[in-house]
């Protein structure tokens, strides 16, 4: 009896003294960096342009620490599983160290029943964004984080897709297969501002799933953006092609992807980089799609066309630059190409080149 009642007296001193020090590295850990996570915005932060536009994210390709407070030092208070979905709640960088902290909410199942946390996670070890996937069986999830291929200096920039295919049960937690595929999204140093969606309602024959993924570039000037388009399904992933716009006052240059989208009334029309929640140019009043060019022999379902154009300030003959009467400067085009690919259920091949004005 004497023993059992010792072991009572222990447990709660153990309990007791684990308490006192929570208490005592909550009182003395920083937290006032951490603030709450604005998904969906875009108001500007610092200048540029926020992160993200969703607080759904997930755990990558392995297991993930939680920690009680911001502080690698703070007491692990969890371990979360491979491709766990969570939801981001606050975040903020400990300028002491360089670390960037999320605060997340996650569920699980233990013993048939469902529970909610919340803990601290240190940013890289999430996904950058997540896309449901099409797929005749089970769930797919398609989730970009991170690449360890990426070096410290930004030169080659390396992101890793993974391929989630997750069976129907009721937690949607048990993992049938992941495949996974590293993107080299560009000659950009510096991402402030990157998200990755579906193209919807693409028109594209036997594309089940083409994404597209976002970057924003706005650390000095020139700024600059692009698109990535990326197929996954049938076993395997591959980036098709990109776009980009970058300039400033006196010059610009853009790479444009019009993609075959199919409307409700059953129209397939050529949208600019296969977006049509941003498709209506405010400031023209315009569409932004392109005609579909019967004379590229190319069906629309096929059909995916880029036009590179770029250009620069015209001048007069004492070097100042020449003005419309809306009081901008006149912009004369030095390059211009439009190129025709086909899609034909498993790559894309270029198959037409027309050179408008061939320069820099």
């Amino acid at each position: 009896m004497k023993k059992y009642k010792a072991s009572i007296l222990t447990a709660l001193l153990l309990a007791a003294i684990t308490t006192w020090g929570q208490a005592q590295q909550k009182a003395l850990t920083d937290t006032s960096f951490m603030q709450v996570y604005c998904a969906c915005s875009y108001d500007q932060i610092d200048g540029f342009f926020d992160k993200g536009r969703t607080p759904a994210r997930t755990t990558l390709d392995l297991p993930t620490l939680v920690y009680a407070y911001p502080d690698k030092k703070a007491m692990i208070i969890d371990t979360i599983a491979p491709f766990t979905n969570v939801t981001l709640l606050k975040e903020g960088i400990d300028t002491s160290l360089n670390i960037q902290w999320i605060e997340a909410a996650y569920g699980f199942s233990q013993n048939g029943v469902y529970k909610e946390n919340t803990g601290y996670i240190i940013d890289t070890l999430l996904s950058i964004g997540n896309v449901k996937g099409n797929t005749s069986a089970g769930g797919l999830d398609l989730i970009l984080g991170r690449s360890p291929l990426l070096d410290k200096d930004f030169k080659q920039p390396r992101f890793r897709l993974h391929a989630v295919s997750r069976a129907n049960n009721s937690n949607h937690s048990k993992l049938l297969k992941v495949q996974s595929y590293d993107l080299n999204i560009g000659a950009v140093d510096y991402y402030n501002h990157f998200y990755l969606t579906s193209v919807y309602n693409n028109a594209l024959q036997q594309m089940p799933n083409l994404l597209r993924l976002y970057w924003h570039h706005g650390e000095s000037c020139p700024e600059s953006e692009g698109h990535v388009f990326i197929f996954a399904g049938n076993g395997k992933m591959s980036e098709l092609i990109s776009a980009s716009t970058t300039g400033e006052a006196g010059f610009y240059e853009f790479t444009k992807v019009y993609i075959p989208l199919k409307f409700n009334n059953g129209k397939v029309l050529l949208v600019e980089n296969g977006d049509s929640e941003h498709m209506f140019n405010t400031w023209d009043a315009t569409l932004k799609t392109i005609p579909y060019p019967k004379d590229c022999n190319i069906p629309i379902t096929e059909l995916i066309v880029s036009v590179e154009e770029s250009g620069e300030e015209k001048t007069d003959a004492q070097g100042n630059s020449v003005i419309d009467k809306n009081g901008s400067a006149v912009m004369s085009i030095t390059h211009k190409i439009i190129r025709y690919y086909r899609w034909n259920g498993s790559q894309l091949k270029e198959v037409k080149k027309i050179v408008i004005k061939q320069g820099n």
